[in-house]
């Protein structure tokens, strides 16, 4: 595994020499997105803002390699812990933020029962972005990037997310409507509730640091030497996954500020299929899901006058600019055809989990958690379990 890392890097650092400077290409993909900017400030509320929002967790992503399916499945292949420490570090930044947040009046909306079906629905998910070599963040940042089977997990992970939708009444009716919402300063109090997460989350950091010790015994990472700071580097060099996670915390919590609805993804690509299945039938689907008031609403709007649409298509554009800046994009094929068929039922499987858990790796895990929701917890186990699986179902079958 690791020999195959060695290899990828060597190959990428060589088509990067290849291609050359890409930075006059960012240049005008930056003044296209400016222009898409006032174009949508003059569409309707919260457009453009979405857009600039999207565009900035995908220049994060791509700039950062943040991966939440790396920091679930390397543990347990690798023993690495450096993706999954980033994400606690994040979490750590984003749960004083929200709680910030949340003193100012705004609601947190990424607070939701919690129950078997949460467990269930970071169960398939786990297994689902393994297979499919990214989660719901990491596929739309890899489309950007020119990663053609991610465009092919990106059509199933809306059909995926369709089905959950066409399933989502059933799934109300045996579980979520039996469910408790458990708001944690609403039962322990802000104070408590504060400290009980960060304890929570400084626990699992210090795990995960054994874990990964115990895993490379002895080992003792060589130091890097310190380089003068140009601002430049920003889009020229990779970041640490810590600084990326950070960033990406910093956005989740100022959006959420802003317009009260943190940083989702897979709730727009149930529209996405709604809308897609509206012009093949001549109507949208009528399934209860689609007749909960907020998801009618989204879906009376349409494709382009839906904020969550434009954040998703904005993190694909920012991943497209990071790429560029960086001289780092190109299309890439899919090194082996067999892992096709696993990657489009990583993409079902991440569709339908994310609707009957009600959020995906952004939603349900990193804002549930955030949002001091015990949903979001549940939900990270369900995708620990999932993510074992998926590994297991890789490296038996896949590799």
């Amino acid at each position: 595994m690791a020999k195959e890392l060695q290899k990828e890097l060597q190959v990428a650092k060589q088509v990067k020499l290849n291609l050359g400077s890409q930075e006059p290409y960012a240049l005008g993909a930056a003044l296209l997105a400016v222009v898409i900017y006032w174009w949508l400030q003059g569409r309707g509320p919260g457009l453009g803002e979405a857009w600039l929002f999207g565009l900035g967790f995908g220049f994060v992503l791509q700039r950062s390699r943040f991966c939440f399916v790396a920091a679930f499945r390397d543990p347990f292949i690798t023993g690495n812990t450096s993706l999954s420490r980033a994400v606690v570090i994040a979490l750590m930044a984003a749960v004083p933020g929200m709680a910030l947040v949340a003193w100012t009046g705004v609601t947190l909306a990424d607070v939701h029962p919690a129950g078997w079906h949460t467990v269930a629905g970071g169960l398939l998910f786990g297994v689902g972005m393994v297979l499919a070599g990214g989660c719901a963040s990491g596929n739309l940042m890899r489309v950007g990037e020119g990663h053609l089977l991610q465009w092919l997990v990106l059509g199933a992970f809306i059909g995926g997310s369709l089905w959950g939708a066409h399933d989502f009444g059933w799934w109300q009716q045996v579980s979520i409507s039996r469910s408790p919402t458990l708001f944690l300063p609403k039962v322990l109090g802000w104070g408590p509730a504060l400290l009980i997460q960060l304890l929570a989350l400084g626990l699992i950091y210090l795990g995960l640091k054994h874990l990964e010790k115990r895993a490379f015994p002895g080992f003792i990472p060589a130091g890097k030497p310190r380089q003068p700071f140009h601002l430049r580097r920003l889009w020229t060099h990779p970041w640490p996954y810590w600084a990326g996670g950070l960033a990406l915390a910093v956005l989740d919590v100022a959006l959420t500020w802003r317009g009260g609805q943190p940083w989702g993804i897979t709730t727009a690509f149930s529209y996405w299929g709604a809308w897609i299945w509206e012009a093949f039938t001549g109507a949208p689907p009528g399934w209860y899901y689609f007749s909960l008031p907020a998801h009618s609403r989204a879906l009376n709007l349409g494709f382009l006058a839906e904020p969550r649409t434009f954040l998703d298509l904005g993190l694909m554009g920012g991943a497209l600019l990071a790429a560029l800046a960086g001289s780092e994009f190109r299309l890439h094929w899919p090194r082996r055809w067999p892992l096709v068929p696993a990657a489009l039922a990583g993409g079902l499987l991440m569709g339908y989990g994310a609707r009957i858990a009600m959020g995906c790796n952004i939603g349900a895990l990193f804002n549930g958690i955030a949002s001091f929701s015990l949903h979001g917890w549940l939900f990270g186990l369900g995708l620990a379990g999932g993510a074992y699986l998926g590994s297991k179902l890789l490296l038996r079958f896949l590799v």
